[in-house]
């Protein structure tokens, strides 16, 4: 499956050096942990179960759900391995604790009342002994999840000084038996999905507002192609694009301010940027070729795209004003859907291959090409986690598209949805 245009980071260790000097806001927080090497690894925890202040089914079965979703969102982090634990932790001044290999023990309580669910979590730096995190977290009863997803990123933060994703989420396009796609959200480890639209007809191409608030797409709901703003709190809808001809492949600038577009009211299909508070159209490509399929680099000030100027869809690179344009990439036939790391070093993009369609990522100065899928099947619309350790995209290769997750380097791969097709996938930034 081919863009929507043309249908109508080197490993974690080299660029995880000395964390707190690379963001001078996180070298003045209070962090136990911070990564100095260049070869990194990750560190160990070891989680013990949560203990519960009754028993009973409900409680084992609360017990259970806390170590699997903090199992997972940790080892999501990018950062920790978990070994899991039974019993106790270890006392604070334990000799075993300390030479056990792992950076951390974590464990604690909950108790479960008519007015909600009261975790109290316990984590433990091993080489000193101190207490990290003890406070309680309270969540409504049938919202665990969302519960365990916030002591998940508060041990990430402590214990790095990087805040955490597991509160993150992922809209996308989900298409229903009749034909008719909706938007639709889920949390990052594809649980709690519900659908956001009932136009009845196609959404495509969702784009988060840098604050989660807002999602950008194209719909065809007026019986032609437009874009709309959905506020997710409200589920009020306005459009902000009605043009003739193409209004598609949104993308939020990282401050909020504009949103680039393809558009081709003037004939072609090229790169314009509306200012959401002016409602003013500035156009950022001028060629004859298709240019589409916008991101912008999380400095504001550049922006990679898709063009065929050069005889094949290739990606390219121009500042935010659309001057100094490069092209990025010279290998492949056909490269499309570029999308920019958070971290500023890498672009993701899908390449034509011999199997169908597979993901690569390049450095963003046109180095170190990395092909992260290889598989029998179509492997598209990449989009990076707001860490920049994380991507989530769709593929055939369950028969159907659907939508999966890997890491920076192509490891790790699983699906995270289950029932219909589904793809076009959005990572939403921090929403924590």
């Amino acid at each position: 499956m081919e863009s929507e245009i043309r249908k109508s980071l080197r490993k974690i260790g080299c660029f995880l050096v000395l964390l707190g000097l690379a963001n001078p806001v996180l070298a003045q927080t209070d962090v136990y942990l911070k990564v100095y090497t260049k070869t990194f690894q990750r560190m160990t925890i070891d989680l013990y179960p949560f203990e519960g202040a009754t028993n009973g089914t409900n409680s084992d079965v609360l017990s259970a759900l806390i170590t699997e979703v903090l199992k997972n969102d940790l080892w999501m982090s990018g950062y920790f391995s978990v070994s899991l634990r039974t019993g106790q932790p270890a006392t604070s001044n334990s000799t075993a604790a300390k030479n056990g290999g792992a950076i951390a023990r974590l464990g604690g309580t909950y108790e479960i009342s008519s007015r909600g669910v009261t975790m109290q979590p316990s984590l433990v730096d091993n080489a000193s002994g101190k207490t990290i995190i003890r406070s309680g977290y309270t969540g409504r009863r049938g919202n665990e999840r969302r519960t365990i997803h916030r002591i998940a990123d508060d041990v990430v933060y402590s214990l790095t000084g990087e805040r955490g994703t597991a509160l993150t989420q992922i809209a996308y396009v989900h298409q229903k038996q009749d034909g008719v796609k909706e938007l639709a959200v889920m949390d990052y480890d594809g649980h709690n999905a519900r659908i956001l639209t009932s136009d009845k007809s196609i959404a495509l191409s969702p784009a988060w507002s840098p604050d989660g608030r807002r999602l950008c797409y194209t719909s065809y709901k007026d019986e032609r192609q437009n874009l709309y703003v959905i506020n997710l709190a409200t589920a009020t809808q306005f459009r902000i694009s009605n043009v003739t001809g193409l209004n598609s492949a949104p993308a939020w600038s990282p401050d909020g301010a504009k949103i680039a577009m393809t558009l081709s009211k003037d004939g072609n299909a090229e790169i314009y940027l509306l200012d959401v508070e002016k409602k003013r159209f500035t156009r950022l490509t001028y060629n004859r070729a298709i240019d589409s399929s916008p991101t912008w680099s999380p400095s504001n000030r550049e922006i990679a795209f898709t063009s065929d100027r050069s005889g094949s869809p290739q990606i390219y690179i121009m500042g935010a004003e659309g001057l100094n344009i490069r092209r990025l990439t010279y290998e492949g036939s056909y490269n499309d859907s570029p999308t920019w790391s958070p971290r500023g070093d890498k672009i993701a993009y899908v390449s034509r291959t011999e199997s169908g369609f597979d993901i690569y990522t390049i450095d963003a100065m046109g180095e170190n090409q990395m092909r992260l899928t290889d598989s029998s099947s179509s492997n598209e619309d990449p989009y990076w986690a707001p860490n920049g350790f994380s991507l989530t995209f769709s593929s055939s290769r369950s028969g159907r598209q659907e939508l999966y997750s890997m890491f920076w380097d192509g490891s790790d791969q699983k699906k995270i949805t289950s029932g219909g097709v589904n793809y076009m996938p959005a990572w939403s930034p921090r929403l924590n």
